[in-house]
């Protein structure tokens, strides 16, 4: 998974290589939003083989990162303001509950570490700050321990990380209101304060939903939308 850690005996397989490969590309947007891929294309010019590809095709389909048209060919899949908008009512529907539940279950010193590695590497690349970023939400959603939301978030949290390094890549950047906005966060969670929670998390939501929908903005201008 992308945002969680992976043993250090595991070896991948062909197919686990491929996606990890194709899905870099999707998200760091070296394929941009839009564009058309082919199989042909990814079989002439990737290493994996045939079936590997084929196979994390299947898995990108499945997590709404490529859209598929029989005998046409495939395309990365584009961003829309409503796709934004609805990735972002999910996101104030389920944190701010999930850290208020789970409040007294977290453990101080592991999320102080998290905001500490963000804070300590100022220079680090957007790709490298933004998975620190949303692995310091993904531990409180990891924290409930149910497996399917998991799942379900780290999806969430994929389209994200591709919305967030698409703002990076068109000079909107919410990068340097992260840290604070997660400060903030921390606080509110050592008063225990549900209101205050609340706020600060929805807070933190606002601000990168506002900014992600500038950067579409400079997308629709730049596509002529």
């Amino acid at each position: 998974m992308l945002f969680q850690s992976v043993s250090p005996d595991h070896t991948p397989s062909q197919t686990e290589m491929a996606y990890d490969f194709l899905l870099d590309k999707i998200l760091s947007c070296e394929y941009l939003p839009g564009q058309e891929i082919s199989e042909k294309m990814l079989n002439d010019t990737l290493p994996f083989g045939r079936t590997p590809i084929r196979e994390a095709l299947m898995t990108l389909k499945s997590q709404n990162l490529i859209t598929v048209y029989p005998r046409r060919g495939m395309q990365i899949r584009p961003f829309t303001r409503q796709n934004i908008n609805e990735i972002y009512q999910i996101r104030k529907l389920v944190e701010p509950s999930i850290i208020i539940q789970f409040k007294d279950s977290y453990s101080k010193a592991a999320i102080m570490d998290l905001q500490s590695d963000l804070e300590s590497q100022p220079d680090i690349s957007d790709a490298e700050f933004y998975k620190k970023d949303i692995r310091f939400h993904m531990y409180f959603i990891e924290m409930t321990k149910n497996q399917m939301l998991i799942s379900y978030y780290e999806n969430i949290m994929i389209e994200t990380y591709r919305l967030a390094m698409y703002a990076a890549s068109r000079g909107c950047s919410s990068r340097e209101k992260n840290i604070p906005q997660h400060t903030k966060i921390i606080q509110a969670l050592m008063t225990e304060n549900n209101d205050l929670i609340s706020n600060a998390v929805n807070e933190h939501i606002n601000y990168s939903q506002v900014t992600l929908l500038r950067a579409l903005d400079c997308y629709a201008k730049k596509n002529g939308q």
